[in-house]
């Protein structure tokens, strides 16, 4: 069962690493869109997103930090369904695509949130730190071992 979270974060973090390029690659393009949805700086808004998921993502997928990312991500989930997917007044054909869009991202940052609460699990670079962490201390001599935490 422990193989579960990595491979959780693997499919969990592909959406945003792969996104994250995207970004970049086509950030002309999405910066069209952004502009015609109203967000002041485009630019800024397409690159700086993209920065974060994929960061946040490599971050989630190794491990390493996946609490912090998976805020930032959280955060600019939000964000992208409440600017970005605003189904609300739209006609139908298109308001159900957005509705998609919208509710896909916020099942997302719930997700993200759980990363959040629960944690990266095995397999990952914190708990391996935390191992190498753990080995070094019980070569110490028992005077200088640090006391478990309570």
């Amino acid at each position: 069962m422990d193989a579960l979270a990595p491979l959780g974060r693997l499919l969990f973090s592909a959406i945003f690493i792969f996104s994250g390029f995207n970004h970049f690659a086509n950030g002309e393009a999405m910066m069209g869109y952004a502009r015609s949805a109203g967000l002041p700086f485009p630019a800024l808004a397409i690159y700086g997103s993209g920065v974060v998921l994929l960061v946040g993502g490599v971050c989630i997928l190794l491990g390493v930090f996946a609490r912090i990312a998976a805020v930032a991500i959280a955060v600019f989930l939000v964000a992208a369904a409440l600017t970005m997917h605003r189904f609300w007044g739209l006609p139908p054909q298109e308001a159900a695509m957005q509705m998609t869009h919208f509710w896909k991202n916020i099942s997302m940052a719930g997700g993200a949130l759980l990363l959040v609460h629960f944690g990266p699990g095995p397999y990952s670079i914190r708990a391996r730190s935390r191992v190498l962490l753990e080995r070094q201390a019980r070569r110490l001599p028992p005077a200088l071992r640090p006391r478990p935490q309570s």
